[in-house]
């Protein structure tokens, strides 16, 4: 039986001779992979064709068939847009597909993360502040994951965030006060973090964000590193 999906491709690799396994985001049962057949090696127009629909960033019309995990592409269409990315905001984009694939379990439903998802690359394909961007897609994913906390309340003691007090983040349970403020990566001031809950963004709070969502996406993720990750750090390294 074939169903019918929007989706998008997050990643893909070579499979026998002329075939690609494809790992999309559909809207409609989260990430799926699929078998594409005749699209390496093969010279025909239509092969050609469905090539260059496989690549990432474009979102199609899928139809996929098969009851096993591993489904096999039946249709392929473009949806009619497409996001025009290069630069850091390419490679934001790449991470965002990593990120993706690697968090999100096998069809598993998440029509938000999608929207969220198609959103992050639209603001990024109109140059939007990309760390901006990054930051506010990571908190909300974790929110639609069933891994988000609250920003705006100690943990322990359900009490409101005080503006000049400290606090750390403790894993899957949220911020705990702290009696003075630490001098170490995981101490926050209060005021930052309700900026970060506001999406108020400043060089303060998207410091303490980006540091906050990567102890919380760890357990998620696990120890191996991200690839786009380490391209962003050889880049950055190459513009010094």
């Amino acid at each position: 039986m074939q169903l019918l999906y929007s989706g998008v491709v997050l990643h893909h690799r070579p499979y026998r001779e002329t075939s690609l396994i494809v790992d999309f985001l559909t809207k409609e049962s989260g990430r799926v992979s699929a078998v594409c057949r005749g699209v390496r090696g093969a010279k025909s127009a239509k092969s050609g064709e469905k090539k260059s629909l496989l690549q990432p960033f474009q979102p199609l019309l899928l139809g996929l068939s098969g009851r096993h995990e591993l489904k096999n592409l039946t249709q392929l269409d473009s949806d009619g847009r497409a996001f025009n990315l290069d630069g850091p905001a390419l490679f934001s984009a790449l991470y965002l597909n990593e990120l993706l694939n690697r968090m999100l379990p096998k069809e598993v439903t998440y029509p938000e993360i999608y929207d969220l998802y198609l959103a992050s690359l639209l603001r990024l394909s109109k140059l939007e502040n990309i760390e901006a961007v990054l930051r506010e897609f990571e908190i909300s994913a974790l929110h639609h994951l069933g891994y988000g906390f609250d920003w705006l309340a100690d943990w322990q003691t359900n009490q409101a965030l005080v503006p000049d007090a400290y606090y750390a983040f403790v894993n899957e349970y949220g911020f705990q006060g702290l009696p003075y403020a630490e001098g170490h990566g995981n101490c926050f001031l209060g005021t930052t973090l309700q900026d970060i809950n506001n999406f108020n963004w400043n060089s303060q709070s998207l410091a303490a964000a980006k540091r906050i969502t990567r102890m919380a996406f760890r357990p998620i993720l696990g120890d191996k590193p991200l690839k786009s990750r380490e391209l962003f750090q050889k880049l950055e390294k190459q513009g010094e």
